[in-house]
């Protein structure tokens, strides 16, 4: 009886052992996942708070409704605006930033002053989604200028959308780029504008071959290095390009135009070079009995006066610019 007992006692220990090792270990699985709950828990909780704090916001729709409807207290309506739009910008939501910068954008175009959420507007800039980053742009076109003093911030951000594998994102920058260009950025970004030259994409080429002009008003040191890829692209397989580059090296040509005689037929050059007048004429007076386009028979004739007023000079003309009313 004693053997027996002691064999009961012994397999009875065992049990509890067991028990004990499984309920301490259900009882680590509970806290485990009760940490992984309140993680992921409070995660799910700031994306439900941030989608209701959206929810509530005035978007840019709402605002012009709002100056619509509060005309006679106006500016009063604004500046409760301004106020909620300053709380937006610093909460972390970047699509509640997105928004506000967007009311801001509208309310610059009212005549409002923005310029102190010049750094709000380039967080919104430098943002990985595109409907974000084209407010941000938009934004910077509008109220950023060559003395904008956060400018400095953005020469690696720019230089990262130029070179985005994103079409849209490097022609974004472009676009923006032109509006706010500063002789720094011109400086430091004329390289990667003139990479985009030899962009596979007409879009990018197009916007790139425009910028160039910007540039070299900025930064004329870039001209001489990339005037010969400019002059490649007057042979574009693409006209759009084509046309952006003869719109660039007209202006040009317009500023000094004896360094441009070698791409000739132009009007403008004729009065520094009478030969070229002569030869001129005859294919002019063609086209003139011959078009029926009023805007390309305005240039033969502008044309044919700045040629016969340099042939009857004898002598260069450099006021000869002819505008036939």
């Amino acid at each position: 009886l004693w053997g027996e007992e002691q064999r009961h006692r012994s397999h009875d220990s065992a049990y509890y052992l067991y028990l004990s090792v499984a309920l301490k270990y259900v009882a680590f699985i509970i806290i485990l996942t009760q940490r992984s709950f309140n993680i992921y828990g409070n995660m799910a909780l700031r994306k439900v708070k941030g989608n209701l704090e959206r929810m509530f916001d005035k978007n840019l729709t709402d605002l012009v409704r709002g100056i619509r409807n509060n005309k006679e207290t106006e500016s009063k309506y604004i500046s409760q605006c301004m106020e909620e739009i300053k709380t937006e910008l610093r909460q972390d939501n970047l699509a509640v930033k997105a928004n506000a910068v967007a009311k801001l954008t509208y309310l610059q175009m009212l005549g409002y002053d923005i310029s102190w959420a010049g750094f709000n507007i380039i967080e919104v800039m430098s943002s990985p989604k595109f409907t974000y980053k084209r407010i941000g742009y938009l934004s910077a076109s509008q109220c950023f200028h060559q003395d904008t003093e956060v400018l400095m911030l953005t020469t690696n951000m720019i230089r990262k959308d130029l070179n985005s594998h994103n079409m849209y994102d490097s022609g974004t920058a472009l676009t923006g780029l032109a509006c706010f260009i500063s002789g720094d950025l011109a400086r430091d970004l004329a390289n990667d504008v003139m990479t985009l030259l030899t962009s596979t994409k007409p879009y990018l080429r197009k916007k790139a071959v425009l910028l160039l002009y910007k540039v070299f008003l900025k930064f004329p040191e870039a001209l001489r290095p990339a005037f010969p890829r400019l002059k490649e692209k007057l042979e574009d397989p693409d006209p759009g390009v084509q046309s952006a580059a003869v719109n660039v090296i007209c202006e040009l040509a317009r500023k000094n135009p004896k360094n441009y005689l070698s791409l000739a037929p132009f009007g403008a050059l004729t009065p520094l070079e009478p030969r070229l007048g002569k030869k001129l004429i005859e294919p002019l007076t063609n086209l003139i009995h011959s078009t029926s386009a009023m805007s390309l028979l305005y240039e033969c004739i502008n044309t044919v006066i700045a040629v016969l007023i340099s042939i009857s000079s004898g002598m260069p003309n450099h006021n000869a610019s002819i505008q036939v009313q």
